[in-house]
């Protein structure tokens, strides 16, 4: 039973000296409240970075589909700029394994 005894506080006072050692207890409950506070608070914001993030590219994704679908000519000039249609106008069809540009002297 002394054991229960010598832990119980007789006033609040006594309760947040901690027997002399409340800079210590104080300070480590403090540091431990931080350490719960950062890892539940940094990974909501990561997230809600990130979600905010998808967000915008997948309005960009949809803005460009939309801009490519509705001005086909461009496309097609692009494509003549670049040699890449063929005879009838339509694009040219490239080897899928060979996606180098020939270069100078290049026989194949």
């Amino acid at each position: 039973m002394d054991l229960i005894n010598a832990i119980q506080f007789d006033s609040w006072a006594e309760f947040i000296d901690m027997g002399g050692y409340a800079f210590n207890v104080w300070a480590v409950y403090g540091l431990f409240a931080l350490f719960i506070a950062v890892n539940i608070l940094v990974p909501l914001r990561r997230r809600s970075a990130l979600l905010r993030d998808l967000r915008r590219r997948g309005r960009i994704e949809d803005q460009v589909a939309l801009n490519s679908a509705a001005t086909p000519g461009v496309q097609t000039a692009k494509a003549e700029s670049r040699g890449q249609l063929d005879e009838t106008g339509e694009k040219a069809s490239q080897p899928a394994g060979d996606t180098r540009r020939p270069q100078q002297g290049d026989n194949s």
